[in-house]
């Protein structure tokens, strides 16, 4: 594993990651792959997307090590909504990351259309792009195990065996339906068009990690399409059996990512590039001579048994080597089977639903009950379910008693004579109520203000505001509290917009998350205010959150810019509001 860090590491878990992969040394007798520091920032608060890029023969993907602080327990990923951690025998919680967020997945969709279209700028066919996490903290277990999310996202961390599986099956995505490897010149010209700092590897580096010698680069658009067409797999003849020598039918956990295999795939990828090139520069028609063959079979190898994965190196069986062809003395290998990459399925088996199921806890007070047992619960049955009499007499009970109080107080005209905060008119949906303390990683949020609304029109702006416009939300419920954080007073805006689908919804926190495109409107922007508060958020931090049809966005900011502390201490307050609760909607 080639590790390429041209700039210093700034984060603790660059820095762990990279000091792993240095304890494997170079060379491909634990991973042939090359892992390049390249941070992806986006916007002005400086949010990380992305911060490796790997390159192995097969393909590209690019890496995320996220930070975990404060926690510690198992993770359990998600493809969507947030994910969570829960320590041995405790309650689920929002997973914290540094930096902000729960989930880095929508960052590195972000990172690999970004290394996609530089690569492309530079004339380079990048191929399918994967997608790696890596887990850094005290994380003691990850659910899924093997942290395979599906359609490229995996999960790792930090033990060699989750780390190295995480690279192969990355690979095997990237692999699939590719029709030619990487080659050292590939790799050369991707690195220059990624911008790496000082000057790249050595061919002989390259070679050392499993990629094939060629002086031009040959994934190009011109040169891909034409061996795209001759990479087809030749069909497997249907007598030909599916076990080998001393195998089980299906058993292939004993193939090693061997030396004399990257050679025949080396010698095979550059008469396949060659042929490619003599096919793009000639007339079009049939030609006999263009090779037969897919370079992915021979590197990637029949699929792995669940023991191995197809790592290699460490986990594989030691001593063992491609088996010889008939020049040896053995009989002819049988055809070339299809690659293992495409027969894995797109996504997991079992699609994650949108909700949790009813047997279920909520995930967190983010999307269920507050410690203090209001809050926001989620409309999944993971609440008790009254009688409809019962609730009926309950409702007439309600009503009766407000009347009452109604006329007892002069048709409801009330004066706020303190000066203190009130809840917003209008606003007759439960909890979390004025003046409730609720507590985030030891920090009292103080509910000063709540609205419920039942349409986003007008209550927002910008580029958002004509989103909204174009597809209504079907409730927005939003929130203010109040803390003290370092000795300075801040507030903090939580704002949680139902669509009514979870495509939508994902399309709607893409445009808020963009620097410039507006945002729902904060209540502050609308004239809420309270006693002691600001007239509006100054210098704000952001936060968002997608669970489902619901988007959180958060904004935090310093109730007093002359007692401001650090912009850490307030990223970290945005970070903690998306656990705070907001007003369920009626009927939720």
């Amino acid at each position: 594993m080639l590790a390429l860090t041209p700039a210093p590491l700034q984060t603790a878990g660059e820095r762990a990651l990279f000091g792993e992969l240095a304890r494997w040394g170079t060379g491909a007798s634990v991973r042939a792959a090359v892992v390049a520091s390249l941070p992806l920032i986006d916007g002005p608060l400086g949010r990380r997307q992305s911060d490796a890029v790997l390159l192995v023969p097969e393909g590209i993907a690019v890496i995320r090590i996220a930070e975990v602080q404060r926690q510690s327990g198992v993770v359990t990923a998600t493809p969507e909504g947030p994910w969570t951690i829960a320590a041995e025998g405790g309650p689920s919680q929002v997973l914290q990351l540094a930096g902000g967020g729960s989930t880095p997945l929508d960052g590195l969709m972000r990172a690999g259309m970004d290394v996609a279209v530089r690569l492309r700028r530079a004339g380079l066919e990048p191929g399918r792009i994967a997608r790696l996490t890596v887990l850094v903290g005290e994380v003691t277990g990850l659910v899924p195990a093997d942290g395979d999310l599906g359609e490229g996202d995996q999960v790792a961390t930090l033990d060699p065996r989750s780390l190295l599986l995480g690279i192969a099956r990355a690979s095997r995505h990237a692999g699939v339906d590719n029709p030619r490897l990487w080659t050292t010149a590939d790799v050369r010209a991707a690195l220059e068009a990624l911008e790496l700092p000082g000057r790249g590897p050595t061919v002989e580096e390259f070679n050392g990690e499993a990629f094939p010698y060629s002086p031009y680069v040959l994934r190009r658009p011109q040169l891909i399409t034409p061996a795209a067409m001759a990479a087809s797999p030749a069909p497997r003849p249907q007598s030909a059996p599916d076990a080998r020598a001393g195998e089980a039918p299906g058993d292939h956990s004993g193939d090693p990512l061997s030396a004399t295999a990257v050679a025949r795939a080396v010698a095979a990828s550059v008469a396949s590039a060659h042929a490619a090139a003599v096919a793009a520069a000639a007339p079009a028609g049939p030609r006999p001579d263009l090779t037969v063959q897919r370079d992915t079979v021979e590197v990637d190898g029949p699929r792995a048994g669940p023991g191995d994965e197809g790592i290699g190196g460490l986990f594989a069986r030691s001593g063992e080597d491609a088996a010889p062809g008939p020049a040896a003395g053995r009989p002819a290998p049988e055809p070339p089977r299809p690659p293992r990459t495409a027969v894995l399925p797109a996504v997991q088996p079992a699609a994650q639903p949108a909700e949790e199921p009813p047997a279920r806890p909520p995930l967190s007070p983010a999307w269920g009950a507050t410690a203090s047992g209001r809050g926001d619960e989620r409309p999944d049955g993971g609440r008790r379910r009254w009688p409809a009499p019962l609730v009926a007499a309950l409702v007439a009970l309600v009503l009766v008693c407000g009347v009452g109080v109604w006329l007892l107080t002069g048709g409801g005209t009330t004066t706020d004579g303190g000066g203190g905060a009130a809840e917003v008119p209008g606003t007759a949906a439960p909890g979390p109520a004025v003046g409730e303390v609720v507590t985030v990683d030891g920090t009292g949020y103080t509910a000063e203000a709540v609205q419920v609304d039942d349409t986003c029109a007008g209550h927002a702006y910008g580029e958002v505001a004509g989103f909204l416009a174009a597809t209504d939300c079907t409730g927005l419920s939003r929130a203010l509290y109040s803390a003290t954080v370092d000795g300075a007073p801040v507030v903090v805006s939580v704002s949680r917009v139902t669509m009514p689908g979870t495509a939508i919804a994902r399309d709607l926190r893409a445009l808020a998350d963009t620097d410039g495109s507006g945002n729902v409107s904060d209540l502050l922007r609308e004239g809420v205010t309270y006693d002691g508060g600001p007239a509006r958020l100054s210098s704000a931090q952001y936060a968002s959150a997608v669970s489902g049809p619901s988007v959180t966005i958060v904004e935090s900011s310093w109730a007093d810019p002359a007692a401001a502390g650090t912009p850490a201490a307030l990223d970290k307050v945005a970070s903690d509001g998306l656990s705070l609760p907001v007003p369920p909607l009626p009927g939720s």
